[in-house]
């Protein structure tokens, strides 16, 4: 049986923005607490307002707002080939001194689809099937 309360921890690597580790001789639970840890530490960015403008879908907009913010937004600075750190990038909303929102503290999408618009462009086999919206769609409002 391991001992949950002295697990042994082998660092393979560590880089800035990355730790690679094999946890032993300790059960699921400890697993578990250290992966949760590591979630709520890393800085993330999330929708949390989402305005709609018109909504013809048959989906609420309460729905879509919801389903909107379980979406991971990966950070890609202007000048960065690929995705970083947000932690240095941006403020929560709480700690910025804005009144409403600025770009220190948030960040617009604008998701515009058209059914109408995209059926032409579609394979003759999905012409009927209704359409496929992703996080690919979700474009930076600048």
């Amino acid at each position: 049986m391991p001992h949950q309360r002295f697990p042994k921890i082998e660092i393979l690597s560590v880089e800035p923005h990355e730790i690679r580790f094999i946890l032993s001789e300790t059960d699921v639970s400890v697993a578990n607490t250290l992966r949760r840890i590591m979630i709520a530490e890393v800085p993330t960015l999330a929708i949390d307002l989402v305005e709609f403008h018109e909504n013809s879908t048959v989906l609420n907009d309460e729905y879509i707002a919801h389903r909107l913010g379980l979406i991971p937004i990966r950070f890609q600075a202007q000048d960065s080939v690929r995705g970083g750190d947000c932690h240095g990038q941006f403020l929560p909303h709480n700690e910025c001194l804005c009144y409403d929102r600025c770009p220190r503290c948030s960040v617009e999408f604008e998701l515009d689809v058209n059914f109408d618009n995209v059926a032409p462009t579609r394979p003759e086999s999905e012409q009927g099937l209704p359409l496929t919206v992703t996080s690919r769609d979700l474009v930076r409002h600048k």
